[in-house]
C-alpha cells in the first residue's frame, strides 16, 4: 500500500491567476493521490479558493482586506523598496512556518520560490525534511513584468536557497539552464512544464448561441485568450491577421479576455478597417471561459516570453484546439513542429500566416494535430505526474 504523506506547501503570491491555477491544482492533485497537504499562504490568501484563479478577467477582481494591502504594495511601492520588503518577508513567513512545524510533523516542504525567501529552505535543513522548490522565475530573466532594482543581490540569496534543494521544479528548459549556472547539478533541476485537468472541459462543445451572438456562425476563427500584455504581442498578431484576411475572406479573429494592450490592439484594427472582422470579447469570467475557447477552430499564441510555460497552451489542448506557436523554448519543450502543433520563428509574419494557412487549408490536418496534442496533454501533462514528480524528488534526497 503506498505510503501517505504530510506535505507543506508554501508560497508567497497572491494567489490569483495562473498561479492560482498552479498551487491549487497541484494541492488537489496530492490529495487526490492520498496525501495531506497544508497550505501556508501570505495573510489573507487564499489559493485554494477559485474564484480568485481569474487569468482572463483581472478587472473584475476584487479583493479586501489583507490581501487589499499585498495588491497595494505589490502595484504601488517603488521597486527598490519592494525588494527590501521582499527581504524583511522571510521574518513573519519564518515565525509561521516554524510554528506550524512545531506542531506538526511533515515529510516533504514544497515552496513556490520567490525572490529573496529563504525562510522555508533554512527550517527545512533545520528540521532535516527534503526541500522542493517549484522556479517560475530566476534572478536576471529578460522581460519580466517587474525589474529588478538588485539582481546581484538576488542572486546571492538564490544561490543559498538552491544549495539546500532535493529538487528543483521548473516550467522550461531556459530555466534549467539559468538555474544550472548558480552552481545547480544537472540532476537536480527537472524541467516541468504546467499541466491541465482535462475534465474541467469534459462535455463542454461549440456553443450555438454563443456563436450566434458574437456572430460566428459562418466563418472560421482563429483566436488567442488571456490576459494580454506587452510579452504577447498582440499587435503582431493584428499584423498576421491583416495579412491572412487579403486572401481568406471567411476567418475572423476573436481575442477572448482583456489587459493593457488591448487598446492599442483595438487601434491598430481600426487603423486597418478590421473591425468587422475582429472581435474583443472583453474580460470573461472563469466560468464562461471555456464555452468561448470553444467557438475557435485555430488557437494561435502570437508570442510569449522565452521562461515560462503559458497555460492557455494546455488549455488549447484540452478542448483539442489545432495550435500555431512561437518556436520558444518553454513551447518547444512541450511540442513538436508538424506533429503536436505548427511553430514559426517568433515574430516572422509570414511563417506565422503561412502555418494558419496550412490549417484554414485542411480540416484533417486541424484534426490530427489536435488529437495528437491531447494525447500528449493526456499522457504527459497532468497535474497528477506533475505531482508525482515533486514527490520523486523528495524520495532521491533520503
Amino acid at each position: 500500500m503506498p505510503v501517505k504523506l504530510n506535505i507543506l506547501y508554501h508560497h508567497r503570491t497572491q494567489g490569483r491567476g495562473a498561479e492560482g491555477v498552479h498551487i491549487s491544482s497541484i494541492v488537489a492533485a496530492l490529495r487526490q493521490m492520498g496525501h495531506s497537504v497544508t497550505v501556508i499562504s501570505p495573510p489573507g490568501i487564499d489559493p485554494m479558493d477559485s474564484a480568485h484563479s481569474t487569468p482572463v478577467d483581472k478587472s473584475r477582481v476584487s479583493t479586501g482586506g489583507t490581501q487589499t494591502l499585498w495588491k497595494l504594495i505589490s502595484r504601488y511601492l517603488p521597486n527598490f523598496l519592494f525588494e527590501i520588503a521582499e527581504i524583511l518577508y522571510n521574518i513573519p513567513a519564518y515565525r509561521r512556518l516554524a510554528s506550524v512545524l512545531a506542531s506538526e510533523k511533515f515529510d516533504i516542504i514544497y515552496e513556490r520560490y520567490a525572490f529573496y525567501l529563504f525562510a522555508g529552505a533554512v527550517l527545512a535543513r533545520k528540521h532535516g525534511i527534503p526541500f522542493v522548490l517549484e522556479a517560475n522565475e530566476v534572478s536576471g530573466i529578460a522581460n519580466r513584468a517587474r525589474r529588478q532594482s538588485y539582481p546581484g543581490l538576488c542572486s546571492t540569496f538564490e544561490r543559498f536557497v538552491f544549495a539546500r534543494c532535493a529538487g528543483i521544479h521548473t516550467v522550461s528548459s531556459h530555466l534549467k539552464k539559468m538555474i544550472e549556472k548558480q552552481g545547480v547539478p544537472e540532476a537536480r533541476a527537472h524541467v516541468v512544464p504546467n499541466a491541465f485537468d482535462v475534465a474541467k472541459v469534459e462535455g463542454i462543445g461549440r456553443s450555438q448561441d454563443l456563436s450566434r451572438k458574437l456572430d460566428t456562425r459562418s466563418r472560421l476563427v482563429i483566436g488567442f485568450a488571456g490576459w494580454f500584455d506587452h510579452w504577447d504581442r498582440l499587435d503582431f498578431f493584428v499584423e498576421v491577421f491583416r495579412s491572412l484576411r487579403k486572401s481568406h475572406s471567411n476567418v475572423v479573429l476573436m481575442l477572448v479576455g482583456d489587459g493593457p494592450v488591448v487598446a492599442g490592439a483595438r487601434r491598430l484594427v481600426d487603423n486597418y478597417d478590421l473591425a468587422h472582422d475582429v472581435i474583443f470579447t472583453g474580460a470573461v469570467p472563469r466560468t464562461e471561459i471555456y464555452h468561448f475557447l470553444s467557438l475557435i477552430d485555430i488557437a494561435v499564441l502570437p508570442h510569449s516570453n522565452d521562461f515560462g510555460s503559458p497555460v492557455v497552451m494546455f488549455e488549447f489542448m484540452g478542448l483539442k484546439k489545432p495550435l500555431v506557436a512561437p518556436r520558444l523554448a518553454p513551447i518547444e519543450d512541450v511540442h513538436q513542429d508538424g506533429d503536436t502543433a505548427l511553430l514559426f520563428d517568433p515574430l516572422n509574419v509570414d511563417q506565422c500566416r503561412g502555418a494558419i494557412e496550412k490549417l484554414v487549408a485542411s480540416p484533417v490536418l486541424r484534426e490530427q494535430l489536435a488529437e495528437r496534442a491531447y494525447r500528449k496533454l493526456a499522457s504527459q501533462h497532468t497535474w497528477q505526474r506533475n505531482a508525482e514528480l515533486i514527490l520523486c524528488s523528495a524520495r532521491h534526497s533520503t
